[in-house]
């Protein structure tokens, strides 16, 4: 394998383990729904039967781009599911954005599906895939520098990608931390954080920002905060806590 694609393809899976990270957070729900994977999955079958996945409306588009991102990373078990999921929302996004293209919303969707899609397909990311994302990113920022999913996934792309390639771990760090300090109750910013913080061996720091996973749930989308950051939070406080106690030798 090319080493260079090898690098682009580890970055991709950063993207995917830690937040999407990103999953949901980053679109500013103007659709009532419940707030569980049920009420979001009957939602999109609705919409889906109504016909709504040949509109031309952005703010429907953008809707349903957003439930496929939430079921295809909160839901779905299924690898075949999850990408059709991540692929449909890749193209709602791409169309929303053909129709308005200053959405923050749409530029954000577009690549957390993107990078989702991507890494599910067992492919090698190409230079391009990596570039459509990071312009994307780019975008979002420009629109909204106060977008704190936007700033996670910087942070991971500078966190992954070594120095050649535009990676600086310092960077990913500021940019980590800005996206908790914009939203406290941002779950997947704060694991990546505390990952960050065990990386470059400050335990007690990360022991810090997993126990605020813990102890602070979202407003929005508890579902997917008990179902994946709420047991990877403790986990990693397991394996902090182990580290410092090991047990006596046999």
């Amino acid at each position: 394998m090319n080493p260079y694609n090898k690098v682009i393809w580890v970055f991709v899976i950063g993207l995917s383990v830690g937040g999407v990270g990103w999953p949901g957070w980053g679109w500013s729900d103007d659709t009532k729904s419940f707030d569980s994977p049920d009420g979001l999955e009957r939602e999109l079958q609705y919409l889906l039967s109504t016909g709504m996945a040949q509109s031309e409306d952005p703010t429907v588009l953008r809707r349903l781009s957003s439930l496929y991102l939430d079921l295809g990373y909160g839901l779905y078990v299924d690898r075949k599911q999850q990408l059709a999921a991540f692929q449909e929302g890749a193209r709602l996004a791409k169309k929303a954005l053909e129709q308005h293209e200053s959405s923050v919303d749409a530029h954000f969707l577009y690549a957390a599906n993107l990078g989702k899609a991507v890494q599910l397909e067992g492919l090698v990311a190409s230079a391009f895939a990596l570039q459509t994302l990071r312009n994307h990113v780019n975008r979002v920022l420009a629109l909204d520098q106060e977008h704190a999913p936007a700033h996670h996934m910087l942070g991971l792309m500078y966190e992954e990608l070594p120095w050649l390639l535009g990676g600086d771990s310092e960077a990913a760090g500021e940019h980590l931390k800005k996206a908790i300090s914009l939203d406290v109750y941002y779950a997947p910013a704060r694991l990546d954080l505390g990952k960050w913080y065990m990386k470059h061996g400050r335990p007690q720091y990360a022991t810090k920002e997993f126990i605020r996973v813990l102890s602070t749930p979202p407003l929005k989308k508890r579902w997917i905060w008990e179902r994946i950051h709420k047991p990877q939070a403790q986990i990693l406080l397991q394996q902090i806590r182990d580290s410092e106690h090991p047990g006596p030798l046999e």
